[in-house]
């Protein structure tokens, strides 16, 4: 048996995934700006392990929520669609900076992917008991 994708909840899905990663950037400028203040505008801000950790997992969350928040609101069984929707919100992301490629795509893609679907998964298991 074959079910089509629901394209609505793909579309709402990035928004959703590009309105939260954009939440989630505000949170680390705020949360390391003490950092960021320090390195001139020319120089590269060096970030260490733990500060890495913590966009990662702010970054995770971002397309986790979203999925969720897709899984739940969205009728029928919805849980590709998120993680589809979290690899156009990158696929956007890399366009509009101008750094897309393939390789990127794929490597900044999975994880997200995989954060979506996990997300949608749950939303779904949640809207089953509600």
């Amino acid at each position: 048996m074959t079910r089509n994708l629901d394209w609505k909840w793909i579309a709402i899905g990035v928004l959703i995934m590009i309105a939260l990663n954009l939440g989630a950037g505000i949170i680390a400028a705020l949360t390391l700006s003490l950092d960021l203040q320090s390195a001139s505008s020319g120089d590269e801000v060096a970030l260490s392990g733990g500060q890495l950790v913590f966009l990662a997992v702010l970054n995770f969350l971002a397309f986790l929520i979203g999925g969720f928040i897709v899984g739940l609101k969205s009728a029928g069984r919805t849980i590709i669609e998120p993680g589809l929707s979290a690899a156009i919100a990158v696929l956007l992301a890399l366009v509009i900076s101008g750094n897309f490629s393939l390789g990127s795509l794929l490597a900044g893609g999975l994880v997200p992917f995989a954060a979506g679907v996990l997300g949608g998964w749950l939303g779904e298991r949640r809207q089953a008991t509600v």
